[in-house]
């Protein structure tokens, strides 16, 4: 597991059609021994309901969590998502170009630039693509490293 999400990130992941409707069933599944009522609603409805969409209950639960800042859920799930690519990446024909898809769909932040091809560089031409684009892997890997210690479940 990268990384444990709250209630909150999962309501975003939701919204944003990051997760299917399936995972936050699942995490009250793993949850069972909460006595919350949203999780064990939520948790019923693999077995009573299963074409209900959870995402009123993935709300009520969020709503029972300490705010979080939006920015640091969108950053947390554009690692998530990166991280995911990245690993899958032999499944992709342009794994770079699914990089500045992501880079766009999350608003061009600026801590990703560095590996996305069509941005400015201040490292020098290697030579040949093939080069400049395992530069690229390696800087989206540096990226995703920086951030697995701040990600990592607790």
């Amino acid at each position: 597991m990268r990384t444990r999400l709250t209630w909150r990130e999962v309501l975003f992941g939701v919204d944003n059609e990051l997760l299917s409707s399936e995972v936050p069933v699942e995490m009250a599944v793993e949850q069972l021994g909460i006595e919350d009522w949203p999780v064990r609603a939520l948790a019923e409805l693999a077995d009573l309901e299963p074409w209900k969409s959870p995402r009123s209950c993935v709300e009520a639960l969020a709503g029972t969590e300490a705010s979080q800042d939006a920015e640091a859920i969108k950053s947390k799930w554009l690692y998530l998502v990166l991280a995911w690519v990245f690993i899958n990446r032999e499944h992709f024909s342009d794994p770079l170009e699914m990089g500045e898809k992501i880079y766009a769909d999350f608003g061009y932040p600026e801590r990703v630039a560095r590996f996305i091809r069509y941005m400015p560089s201040d490292e020098p031409d290697l030579g040949s693509r093939e080069m400049n684009e395992r530069r690229l892997y390696s800087q989206w890997k540096s990226y995703l490293d920086e951030l697995s210690s701040e990600y990592a479940p607790r």
